[in-house]
């Protein structure tokens, strides 16, 4: 009977499945004829290699950086008093709902010479002169950041509420301090999490589009920005799709191994 109701709703898994062909696998495939006789020269191109670089090394900072603080967010909801906690998340989901369109646009106006970064410091009289922040190759990390955190808070979140917290209380009777309990019960438990979360914010981050266009510098382009360049610049459709197909297959063997090996797909549920 088990068997019978199971293969019996496996008709659920059609839309997920057809969505998936049509929005991912399809595009890909047809792709595919038209990027295939430039791979080898955009492979062998200077500035794509060096965009390459500058994306892969961009999504490690901001992938250790969103890892880092969204797991100390994450501890924060769930040691916080309930109204804390709630505000907190709260926030987090608003970050999430808000378009990244507009998250960038606003650091925008915090990174521009005379912005909001530039009037607090002004204000308390640290700063005299325009800040050269904005479209410098540091100004899309903390923006990127924030773009992510969701990403590396919620499946943390998930596992603190899953922490048996008889272990927590064993740990006190025998005496042990916050952070020694951190250190040897809570992290180990968190870190396939963790690992699960940096995973996911890497994938994003190396295809992120408009925030390192936008905050970023003009002579530094990541892969995306190059893509851009290449379809609406130089006119040359063939390159864009095979530096796309690069990036979107670096991506989907990353997940994929990273799946296998750490089980990511399994810390959203």
């Amino acid at each position: 009977m088990a068997g019978q109701r199971v293969a019996g709703m496996r008709w659920l898994l059609t839309p997920p499945v057809a969505f998936l062909a049509v929005l991912l696998l399809a595009p890909f495939v047809l792709l595919l004829p038209v990027a295939a006789g430039s791979l080898g020269n955009v492979l062998g191109y200077s500035v794509f290699q060096q965009a390459a670089v500058r994306t892969v090394v961009m999504a490690v900072v901001v992938t250790v950086l969103a890892v880092i603080v969204g797991t100390v967010y994450a501890l924060a909801i769930s040691a916080a008093p309930r109204p804390i906690a709630a505000i907190l998340l709260g926030a987090l989901f608003l970050t999430m709902w808000t378009s990244t369109l507009v998250r960038t646009f606003a650091w925008m106006l915090l990174e521009l010479p005379t912005g909001g970064l530039y009037w607090l410091l002004h204000l308390a009289g640290l700063r005299g002169r325009p800040l050269a922040i904005y479209q410098t190759a540091l100004a899309p990390y903390p923006a990127m950041v924030h773009v992510m955190l969701p990403y590396a808070v919620l499946p943390v979140y998930v596992a603190l509420g899953r922490i048996d917290r008889q272990q927590l209380q064993a740990a006190q009777v025998f005496g042990a301090r916050p952070l020694l309990m951190l250190r040897a019960v809570v992290l180990p438990q968190l870190r396939p999490s963790i690992v699960a979360g940096g995973i996911l914010v890497f994938i994003m981050s190396l295809g992120v589009y408009v925030t390192p266009l936008l905050l970023g510098s003009p002579n530094q382009m990541t892969v995306s920005g190059l893509i851009d360049a290449q379809f609406g610049v130089a006119d040359r459709q063939d390159w864009a799709a095979a530096m796309s197909v690069l990036l979107l297959g670096v991506a989907m063997v990353i997940y994929l191994v990273a799946d296998r090996l750490f089980r990511v797909s399994e810390r959203w549920q």
